[in-house]
């Protein structure tokens, strides 16, 4: 969960003319078809791989399932972050929108959106999912009890954690090193890739480790924050500093085991076995940096997604994936694993319909929602249509193809489908046939199986989509301007200069001048009434993930 600041009205923002159509989605009026049929206004977000929804097979589908005309409104992601402000502070949403908005939006203009709560016995196929797995209910319903949008759900098919970190063994095994289950042994392993050559090309071009940049006011993926791990915190993809421990909501920008970290980083700065662009390359630098020199790795040890994905076709193969490290050998603490598991594996407001849909529509549009949630929908939703990217090989069973020649294996599925980004229910009834580049997560995902034996997932989560109310999303976002890009400044400076022990005391207090503790405070608050939510609806978040 990312906390969104609250944004401004900008009433003098109306679509022009111009964009009467591609930047306004506009509520229909009564408008039906020479068929005689409703026409529902449809504004899709779409990837910039994607083709235009009427041209993906799988679409006309959903035309039968709602019994109606649909106007697809086609929009490049880029394109409508500069157009939603202009939706929202004019009112003028369509009918139904797929992927255009968020929980930020609904605290603030909530009105716009239809609750769907009171029209779930119109929509059989989100009710059974609601029914049969109600953390998508948790997660879909608003502080107040409202549901503004349907979700994706996607469990079978996603991982705990986007988090994975991997070295390169090929590199251990020639220069007769193990892979290392201590801080220490790591940092031997990469003064080692450092100094000893070990892909073998006769220049010092090796990378003993990287990761990808720190932003300016957060922690965010592929991070070496993940390391706190091995100290006993389960880090997650959120609020800077944030995590749970036994159900209470602590922040270790201030606990002693960060400072612990920053120590060990600004060590391994000063072997010069970290990356002298880690702190300032851009997403494209740091990953094609992981794809090393033609057939030559140069990178040695990183957090990431998949080998194969990061490390390309030629050299994914030297890499493995190694679970959470010891902080110090047989510490008492049990190591953990970062996890976001949860954000993974279910997407809030997929798809929400307009409250001002008229009357001849809303019927139509509840119907044209509720079809992606069935099981034939939800798959050719997220790979693609039958026959083109997807073979029915029974009930409930698929197998998802591979990409035809000329198209990238992993840009196909947002070619001619809506990928991640569907809504649907990716339920564990069905099974699912997927090509290696897709199928690769699971098995580097099992390796933290031990690490997270270690963890209550009822217990020792921040969840990733916990709703705030408005004053209080204003507040920790208010809060969190004054004290996030100091914390990241000094983090990046620690690193590379050093000073932590002498600055730390000065630090903690300045964030708690900056109500950081305030911050923990209304998080707790936001915590205990989503949990509260989650006991009353039956749901035992162990279960998912055994």
């Amino acid at each position: 969960m990312k906390r969104k600041s609250a944004v401004m009205k900008l009433g003098a923002l109306a679509c022009v003319a111009v964009f009467a159509l591609s930047a306004c989605g506009g509520s229909s009026s009564s408008a039906t078809g020479k068929d005689g049929k409703p026409t529902i206004n449809v504004q899709v977000i779409l990837d910039a791989r994607a083709e235009k929804m009427q041209k993906m097979g799988w679409t006309k589908q959903l035309a039968a399932a709602c019994d109606c005309n649909i106007n697809w409104i086609n929009t490049g992601s880029a394109a409508w972050s500069n157009q939603k402000q202009a939706t929202l502070a004019s009112g003028d949403v369509a009918d139904v929108t797929i992927g255009g908005y968020g929980s930020g939006d609904m605290s603030t203009y909530g009105s716009l959106f239809m609750d769907l709560k009171p029209e779930l016995k119109s929509m059989p196929n989100v009710s059974k999912m609601f029914k049969t797995d109600p953390y998508s209910e948790v997660v879909s319903t608003t502080y107040d009890g409202k549901i503004y949008g349907t979700p994706v759900v996607a469990r079978p098919v996603t991982a705990r954690t986007s988090n994975h970190m991997f070295i390169n063994k090929t590199w251990l095994d020639k220069l007769g090193l193990k892979v290392p289950t201590t801080w220490a042994e790591l940092e031997q392993d990469l003064i080692a890739f450092k100094n000893d050559d070990p892909n073998g090309n006769g220049k010092a071009d090796e990378i003993p480790m990287d990761f990808y940049t720190p932003g300016t006011d957060n922690f965010w993926l592929f991070q070496p924050n993940v390391l706190l791990s091995s100290m006993g915190i389960v880090v997650p993809n959120g609020p800077l500093g944030m995590y749970v421990d036994n159900g209470k909501v602590k922040n270790y920008l201030t606990d002693t085991r960060y400072k612990t970290l920053i120590e060990y980083m600004n060590k391994l700065w000063n072997d010069g076995v970290i990356s002298p662009e880690a702190f300032t390359h851009d997403w494209s630098k740091f990953t094609s940096t992981a794809k090393g020199n033609g057939k030559t790795a140069t990178v040695g040890f990183e957090w990431m997604w998949t080998p194969a994905g990061t490390f390309g076709a030629d050299n994914y193969d030297q890499y493995v994936t190694i679970p959470s490290l010891e902080q110090s050998a047989n510490q008492k603490t049990s190591p953990v694993w970062s996890y976001n598991g949860d954000d993974l594996a279910y997407k809030i407001d997929a798809a929400v319909v307009s409250s001002k849909v008229a009357d001849a529509q809303k019927t139509a549009a509840l119907k044209f929602v509720d079809a992606f949630y069935s099981a034939d929908m939800s798959v050719q939703a997220r790979y693609g249509a039958f026959g083109t990217a997807v073979k029915k090989l029974g009930t409930n069973h698929y197998k998802i193809l591979n990409a035809p020649k000329g198209h990238e294996e992993s840009d196909w599925m947002f070619y001619q489908a809506l990928g991640d980004a569907a809504p649907g229910w990716i339920n564990t009834d069905m099974k699912l046939d997927l090509p290696t580049l897709d199928a690769q997560v699971k098995p580097v995902d099992a390796v933290y199986d031990k690490d997270y034996k270690n963890v209550n997932f009822n217990k020792d989560i921040l969840y990733q989509n916990m709703p705030a109310t408005k004053t209080q999303s204003d507040t920790m976002d208010t809060n969190t301007t004054n004290y996030a890009q100091y914390a990241m400044s000094q983090f990046s400076q620690w690193v590379t200069k050093g000073g932590v022990d002498a600055g730390w005391d000065a630090y903690v207090a300045k964030l708690n001048q900056n109500h950081l503790s305030e911050n923990v405070k209304i998080e707790q608050q936001v915590y205990n009434t989503y949990v509260k939510r989650m006991k009353k609806l039956g749901v035992n978040l162990n279960n998912f993930n055994e």
